[in-house]
């Protein structure tokens, strides 16, 4: 056996074996016991040391292991054909390919995906309260493809559901901006639901189902590259301004797309607006609709797309390519909005523009580099509390060539009270509200394929827009594993 193929065998096992060793560490070094304030105080800065070592250390590892989904991704975004070798040469999933019947599954056009995510953190200070929390989920999705299942073609089914628990962090400290986008509420649920059909050679979509509308509209195109709500997965006030549908606790709905060309497209769909959705519907299987509906709307531009396997454009492989995809929408519904006194109004109305965009390749045929996000939104204030939000965010994948799935990432949230709920609390003795501004900066870690680690530094000024609280840290840790 040659020495570089002794190599690779011994180093998935080393790095396996530094792995666990640090882990149990974290895990005695963070343990919580029933003195919890002053166990706190005390291990507070062991914590601090222990996440900011893990972001600036982990670095060091060799990179020994293929790339998995850490987010959304972008519909512009053209997988890196050097990553793609590394990847087939791997065990993608923890549970490998099931003897063979996952492959064959999906060359009938029958796909799976199993995961489980966590995310631990906690504030050593600032804030209403410090305290540690956590919030894990369970889901699992699959997608029919009846172009090879039936040969109907152009037709397809997704389906998704989940188990999560935990506790909000976010809801202890005050923020606007949650900590993790994972947090909602405890739930077994099928989320969403759809049947889908092409025309038109694909330019044309009819979906119908059950939808969960931050999936598609105002959601961010590099999402997972965060655990701050707004960056990781959809701007944070579109529910509480505008009642949106969100994930896991998606709606009934139908949408429609339409693409002229493969850098255009336009999209609208009308969504029950549930306004308790836990409660009108706990399961998911009872496809309530309930108050009033959504109106949704986008259009968007694309750069350098990929085609419509995800595959990158012929002559992509051999110069640089920058995809980026543009988009602005909006949202109406006309049901019933109290305002800061309490008065109803009908209608209301939120709008949203959303940019991201390659802005550094160092090579050819490859996505390593920075990439680059901005985005904000707006509604009326006087029925809208959280009426404005601005979402930034620099990513560099591989950002050192041996690592060539890692990725670290920055952001910055900016959350506005609009002035009549601001001036109304005033008048009632409250503190003089604002905006509230949340940095993050965190480092993805691709042990393996199937298995993730993202350690994360968050730092929040007025937390809640509320200038009398102290600026909040919080640090932590988001594990995934994929079955």
């Amino acid at each position: 056996m040659g020495r570089n193929e002794t190599d690779r065998k011994l180093l998935p096992h080393d790095l396996g074996h530094a792995f666990r060793k640090a882990i149990s560490t974290v895990s005695v070094k963070i343990a919580v016991r029933p003195r919890s304030l002053q166990c706190w105080a005390i291990k507070r800065s062991t914590f601090f040391g222990i996440i900011l070592s893990l972001i600036f250390a982990i670095p060091a590892f060799p990179q020994a292991n293929g790339p998995s989904a850490l987010g959304a991704a972008s519909a512009a975004m053209a997988p890196d054909p050097i990553l793609a070798a590394f990847e087939s040469s791997q065990q993608r999933y923890l549970l490998g390919d099931w003897g063979g019947r996952r492959t064959s599954l999906a060359e009938k056009g029958v796909t799976f995906d199993f995961f489980y995510i966590s995310d631990m953190q906690a504030n050593p200070t600032g804030g209403r309260q410090q305290t540690q929390a956590g919030w894990e989920r369970a889901r699992g999705t699959i997608d029919i493809n009846f172009d090879r299942f039936i040969t109907w073609q152009g037709f397809s089914f997704h389906a998704t559901g989940l188990w999560q628990s935990g506790v909000d962090l976010g809801a202890k400290i005050g923020t606007l901006a949650n900590p993790s986008d994972l947090v909602s509420a405890h739930t077994t649920r099928l989320d969403s639901f759809w049947l889908q059909q092409l025309f038109l050679n694909k330019k044309l979509r009819v979906r119908a189902g059950q939808l969960a509308g931050l999936d598609f509209y105002g959601n961010q195109e590099y999402g997972g590259s965060w655990l701050i709500e707004p960056m990781g997965y959809a701007f944070g006030n579109l529910f509480s301004t505008i009642y949106e549908s969100f994930n896991p606790a998606g709606t009934p709905g139908a949408e429609v797309r339409f693409a002229p060309t493969r850098t255009i497209y336009i999209k609208s769909a009308v969504m029950s607006g549930n306004r308790n959705p836990y409660e009108q519907d706990p399961t998911g299987f009872h496809f309530q609709i309930r108050d009033s509906p959504d109106f949704l709307f986008e259009t968007g531009y694309l750069v350098h797309p990929s085609d419509g396997n995800g595959l990158q454009s012929a002559g992509s492989v051999s110069r640089r390519s920058y995809p980026g995809i543009y988009k602005f929408g909006g949202v109406y519904n006309g049901g019933k909005f109290p305002g800061p006194t309490g008065r109803l109004s009908s209608g209301n109305y939120l709008i949203y523009g959303m940019a991201s965009q390659a802005v550094f390749r160092p090579e050819a045929g490859s996505n390593r580099g920075l990439d680059a996000t901005f985005g904000f939104d707006w509604s009326p204030g006087d029925v809208a509390r959280e009426n404005s939000q601005i979402t930034a965010g620099l990513r560099f994948n591989a950002p050192f060539p041996k690592r060539r799935t890692d990725r670290a990432a920055c952001a910055l949230v900016y959350s506005r009270i609009s002035d009549p709920f601001r001036n109304f609390g005033t008048l009632l003795g409250a503190p003089p509200l604002g905006s509230e501004k949340a940095v993050e900066l965190n480092y993805s870690l691709q042990v393996t394929p199937y298995f993730l680690l993202q350690p994360t530094f968050q730092y929040y000024i007025n937390v809640g827009g509320n200038p009398v609280l102290s600026n909040a840290p919080v640090l932590g840790f988001r594990t995934k594993v994929t079955f």
